[in-house]
This record gives structure tokens, sequence and C-alpha cells, in this order.
């Protein structure tokens, strides 16, 4: 599953920074949960792929430098981190997935803000 994990991430990804949503849904299994980071409370995980994807459209063509991608049995992993912000601070984080029969079954992202330098 490895490689063909790493493979279904990295196409993911370069639709996101496409823009591209009808191919990002092509990459989400029907009955896919997607938990965001919270911000300001408790993080709402969403399921299903027509949930995700509403919440996907606003964020597409946006997002971080990608990292490496890793693959370990089912799981994917997506490091990234936005640019340094005027205070000095980094958000970086990773994003988790689960991939099942060839599709992601679900996307858990992790992050925090840390001052570089």
């Amino acid at each position: 599953m490895g490689d063909a994990g790493t493979r279904l991430v990295e196409r993911f990804n370069d639709a996101w920074h496409r823009g591209d949503l009808t191919t990002v849904a092509a990459c989400l299994a029907e009955d896919v949960l997607y938990s965001p980071s919270a911000w300001d409370g408790p993080a709402r995980t969403l399921r299903g792929r027509d949930a995700v994807c509403r919440a996907f459209a606003d964020q597409l063509g946006n997002g971080p430098t990608l990292g490496a991608v890793r693959a370990a049995g089912d799981r994917v992993l997506c490091e990234w981190s936005w640019p340094q912000a005027e205070d000095g601070t980094v958000l970086r984080g990773v994003d988790l997935y689960l991939v099942r029969d060839g599709l992601i079954a679900a996307k858990d992202v992790f992050s925090k803000i840390t001052m570089d330098g």
C-alpha cells in the first residue's frame, strides 16, 4: 500500500493546489472523515464526500508549502508549513491520511505555531 498511498496523496495535493475540486473529490472515499485542526474551540469532524468537499471548496488553490509524503501500511503522512508571519511565527503541521481501497478514507490535521530562528 505504501507507494500507492503516497501517489494518491500526492495526486490529492496536486489537485488541491491547482484548485481542482473534481480530482480532489475523486481521491476521497464516499464515507471519508475529515478532522481539521482546532483554532478557536473543538474541531468538528466532517463525514461524507459531499460534506468534506463543501468544506474544501473555498480552501483550494491556497495552501502551505508541502514537505515529505511518507507511507506506512494504510497510513500516509504529509508534512507542511506556511511562510513565516510578520510576528516571526510559523504554522507547521502534518496531515495524517487513512487509505482504504485506493481512496482517502480519513484526513486528520495536526498543527502548531512555532517561533523559528
